[in-house]
Formats: C-alpha cells, sequence, structure tokens
C-alpha cells in the first residue's frame, strides 16, 4: 500500500520532465523565429545595374531639370567630336537645344578612368531655361540631390571610393528605411591585393553616416599595376 503514493509521485514527475522539455522546445523555435525575424536582409545589385553609365541613366533629376544628358569625353570614336552622347531625358525647345555649350579642352569630370590613358564624364543640363555642367563629383552630388533609389544612394558610395563586389555578398547588398539606404559595399586595393567589407547608411540628403568596417575578406601578397 505505501508504494502507491510513491508510484504516483513518479509518474507526476516523468509528465512535469516532460512538459519542461517541450516547453523549452517551444521557446527555443520562437526565439529562433524572432532572431530570423529580425535579421537584416540585404538585396543585393544586379550585374547590369552596376556599370557606371547604367548607374548615371537611374539619376532622377530635380523637377526644375527641363531636359539633361550624360556625356563621355574624349570622343575616342569621333575625334571631330569634344564628348561621346551617353544618355539624354526630359523636353527641350528646339531653339535651346541650338545653345547647348559644347566644352572644348576641358579635361573636368568625374569618374575617371582608361588607365593608362584617360577619360571622363559630364553631365550637361537645362535648369530653368539657362544651362548648367556638372563637371565633379561634388557637383554629381547637388545634382542628385535628394535620393530617390538605391542606385543614387550607391553613386553617393562611390564617391567617397566605396565599390560594389558583384562575387561576394561581402560587398554588395542594400536595405531601403524610411530614411535611407543601408548599404554593404567593399573597398578595393590594388597593392597589395585587398578588399574589406563596409556598412554605411546614405540618408535622404545624400549624407554618408555610419561607417563600419566588418574587415578584410580578401588579402593577397600580389599588386596589380595598371
Amino acid at each position: 500500500m505505501n508504494s502507491l503514493p510513491s508510484q504516483i509521485l513518479n509518474v507526476v514527475r516523468h509528465f512535469i520532465k516532460i512538459a519542461v522539455n517541450r516547453i523549452n522546445i517551444l521557446i527555443s523555435i520562437f526565439l529562433i523565429i524572432i532572431l530570423n525575424f529580425c535579421k537584416e536582409t540585404y538585396q543585393n545589385y544586379q550585374t547590369k545595374n552596376i556599370d557606371t553609365e547604367e548607374l548615371l541613366k537611374n539619376i532622377i533629376s530635380s523637377k526644375n531639370v527641363q531636359y539633361w544628358q550624360l556625356e563621355y569625353f574624349p570622343n575616342f570614336q569621333n575625334g571631330n567630336l569634344p564628348y561621346k552622347l551617353i544618355f539624354s531625358k526630359g523636353n527641350y525647345d528646339k531653339k535651346l537645344i541650338e545653345k547647348i555649350p559644347i566644352i572644348k579642352n576641358d579635361w573636368n569630370g568625374f569618374f575617371y578612368g582608361c588607365k593608362p590613358a584617360f577619360c571622363a564624364y559630364r553631365i550637361t543640363y537645362l535648369e530653368n531655361d539657362k544651362w548648367k555642367t556638372v563637371i565633379s563629383e561634388e557637383q554629381l552630388k547637388r545634382f542628385i540631390d535628394k535620393i530617390d533609389n538605391e542606385y543614387e544612394a550607391f553613386i553617393i558610395a562611390k564617391i567617397n571610393d566605396y565599390d560594389i563586389d558583384i562575387n561576394s555578398t561581402k560587398g554588395n547588398g542594400y536595405i531601403k528605411t524610411d530614411n535611407g539606404y543601408k548599404l554593404k559595399l567593399m573597398k578595393y586595393n590594388s597593392c597589395p591585393e585587398s578588399k574589406e567589407s563596409f556598412t554605411m547608411f546614405i540618408d535622404k540628403k545624400g549624407n554618408l553616416k555610419n561607417v563600419e568596417s566588418k574587415g578584410f575578406y580578401m588579402k593577397t601578397k600580389d599588386c596589380i599595376v595598371y
């Protein structure tokens, strides 16, 4: 007779142990769900959209800009023309377009390249019936003005020497927020060759903030000479 309460107690203890284990499992599942929900999910820039010219085509200009065009110089295809017209957007009066300024013997521009030779970009635009030209990265930033999309956000980062690594998520990503864009980009050094991951924030006014290094994810002893 004395063994019956002991048997009941053991059964109760057994069921309590099972219940506690199940509660712990449920808590663990709940925490995993919460952590995954709170985890930041970056979208990746696609290869076709990060070419310099494609990026610049995605600029949404100020409402006061009636027309703008992207120019590449020098014109390697036709030496008689001072630049190659890459892209144009907007409406214009024929009389005004005839007055578009032709810049000659001026090598000021932005996003220089073509080493060991030389090339760069310019933007010529019509604002309030007056022609103006973007010939520096600082002027490009002012031309972009408010950040309207992830491409403009990256252009601001590119002005500050950050780039996209299309082959690694450690250097490629963006998250749109209510106040701007959080970016995950990289800085590349050619000698010795290395890639360093960074996160940063570009607010709607085009200000670069909260830059944080996430460390090098590629290091070699090689030097790339241009």
